[in-house]
């Protein structure tokens, strides 16, 4: 199964028909930042001669948050899930998982990308008697760009030569020009108020005009109307290009219990690396590990984990995504490591402007376990 996950990886790079048109690289702007915030919910009930067969339910709220800077960057995700589901007792069983992880990165200086870094992870579970709290600071190299406005932007120049609103193609040149403007949004909204959308569009049309290419006095009704689609009636998933690696020293400074001692401070490696493969798409990367400095560091108890995420835009109201997430730990010399491996897949369906229908089937497999297979739907709902 997993060759086949990645064979359809590998051909929806090779399929995708505007594959490096412009090249992410080319994009960079002094200051980005983007938010996303989701609510998700699943329920099932069923019931025979009045005894109530299957009550469960999850509802579940994701939160991420990016800024980048020349001098520094920041970020924080937050994920919290809920359930409930009836045991086969009848016992009705609730579990509430929260995860906060907020990180830092200062750079040494706008020139190069040397940075600082502090991370802290937070995690609280009903069945713990208080949080985990770890703490990592570090030094690391490297960058993460948001290249999402350059993706907007050539989403609009689709649709303006669907309508006929444009000659042809946009000059790389006028499309970042373009995608500069997009990001400037809360400019345009702190300075013009509730009228921001009139001078902000307005703005979007210089910079096409400059470059010839409309087949009309400008946007015109129709034009306009294409492009309030794109920003605010469609989804366009967010776009990184970028990769950082980062090492430090990490701290457990609270336990899930008063009898769990803390761990010995250790070593911790985090790489990611994040770039559209074509710009319906999404790739990134992720790979971490950590050992306690003591007489067990290396192989003897460590945690290890990994990540590799693909998106596709099959249409503009369809995603494709697949993921394959692997986790191995010790927590104790001489003892065989857990290792599980997850593969899920499956495709976003965007109903309405702010509500999508996620459904996802999963592979799993844990060493001496057979292996798994699930399906989840999932509505959710998107705040910003």
């Amino acid at each position: 199964m997993k060759r086949k996950i990645y064979v359809i990886v590998a051909l929806s790079f090779i399929a995708s028909p505007d594959i490096w048109a412009i090249s992410p690289g080319e994009y960079d702007v002094p200051v980005s930042t983007a938010q996303q915030l989701r609510l998700g919910g699943t329920y099932a009930y069923s019931a025979s001669g009045g005894n109530t067969q299957t009550n469960d339910g999850a509802v579940s709220m994701t939160y991420n948050r990016y800024f980048n800077s020349l001098p520094y960057a920041w970020d924080i995700n937050f994920h919290g899930f809920g359930s409930t589901r009836r045991t086969g007792e009848g016992v009705q069983e609730n579990i509430i998982n929260l995860v906060a992880g907020p990180g830092v990165r200062k750079y040494f200086n706008t020139e190069r990308d040397i940075f600082y870094s502090g991370d802290l992870r937070a995690t609280a579970n009903s069945d713990f008697e208080r949080p985990t709290i770890e703490i990592t600071p570090g030094i690391g190299y490297g960058r993460f760009i948001r290249v999402t406005p350059l993706a907007q932007a050539l989403r609009i120049q689709e649709f303006l030569l669907d309508e006929g609103v444009i000659m042809t193609q946009l000059p790389d040149d006028t499309l970042i020009e373009l995608a500069q403007v997009l990001e400037r949004q809360g400019e345009f909204e702190t300075e013009f108020g509730d009228r921001y959308k009139v001078k902000w569009f307005e703005a979007m049309e210089n910079v096409i005009a400059d470059s010839g290419l409309f087949t009309g006095e400008g946007l015109g009704a129709v034009g306009s109307l294409r492009i309030d689609e794109v920003l605010f009636q469609e989804h366009v998933n967010e776009r990184f290009v970028g990769w950082d690696v980062r090492t430090g020293i990490r701290f457990e400074v609270l336990t899930r219990d008063s009898r769990t001692e803390r761990q010995d401070p250790g070593l911790s490696l985090l790489f990611r690396y994040s770039r559209p493969a074509g710009w319906r798409s999404q790739f990134d990367v992720s790979v971490q590990y950590a050992s306690p400095f003591s007489g067990d560091f290396g192989t003897d108890i460590f945690t290890f984990s990994s990540s590799l995420n693909y998106l596709y835009e099959v249409t503009n109201r369809i995603d494709f995504t697949v993921s394959n997430i692997v986790v191995a730990a010790r927590s104790v010399p001489d003892i065989p490591a857990s290792v599980v491996g997850q593969i899920r897949s499956g495709f976003i369906f965007f109903i309405e402007n702010q509500v999508n229908l996620n459904v996802t089937g999963t592979y799993s497999k844990e060493r001496g376990a057979d292996p798994a297979l699930g399906l989840n739907l999932a509505l959710e709902y998107r705040l910003r």
